[in-house]
């Protein structure tokens, strides 16, 4: 993947995932860090390189288990941010960027096998299918956007963009997905 599309990519997740350095539980209350990377158990977050945010020094693995049971408890439905008071760990943003690197490759690879042509459709297709994919995970795009799926391995990229939306995101970021789908469909008729 090429650095250019590798950063374009960034742009589009953490503009609709946000980026949080800090612990904190998402929209089903499972505690999670950077763009949207859950952590299902104490175990899972002490393998992340936590630092103390006044410090920059490393945190311990009981630093970082304990800081993971007390956001468990917090009460879930508040914006990732909001949970900043009840830590004193974070990630780098270069980890942050790590690791969503890594995720971003997991989609990518499956999206190639899910859509044979993946790697010659236009740009903007690309974008739009990694976005959903990171929202709604691989099986979840085939498995609950059938007609959607259809389109893009039909590369009919007018209906994608009739297809695309979905629910529970923001209209922002169901509009800029729409619009990278636009953008191929005014293509195949310009």
């Amino acid at each position: 993947m090429n650095p250019e599309f590798k950063r374009k990519i960034r742009t589009l997740v953490k503009s609709g995932e946000g980026s949080i350095p800090h612990m904190y539980l998402d929209t089903v209350g499972k505690v999670t860090v950077g763009v949207g990377n859950m952590m299902p158990t104490a175990e899972t977050a002490v393998e992340l390189p936590f630092i103390h945010a006044d410090s920059s020094l490393p945190a311990t693995d009981d630093e970082v288990g304990n800081e993971f049971a007390f956001i468990s408890q917090q009460t879930q439905g508040r914006l990732a941010g909001s949970y900043k008071e009840f830590t004193s760990l974070i990630l780098t943003d270069e980890y942050i960027d790590e690791l969503l690197d890594q995720r971003i490759e997991g989609f990518v690879q499956q999206l190639k096998r899910d859509f044979p042509n993946y790697d010659h459709y236009p740009e903007p297709a690309r974008l739009g299918l990694i976005d959903m994919a990171f929202n709604l995970g691989n099986s979840g795009l085939i498995n609950k956007f059938p007609s959607f799926t259809r389109a893009a391995r039909e590369e009919d990229w007018a209906s994608c963009q009739r297809e695309c939306h979905r629910r529970g995101i923001s209209d922002t970021r169901n509009e800029e997905v729409k619009t990278l789908f636009g953008e191929c469909a005014n293509d195949e008729h310009a």
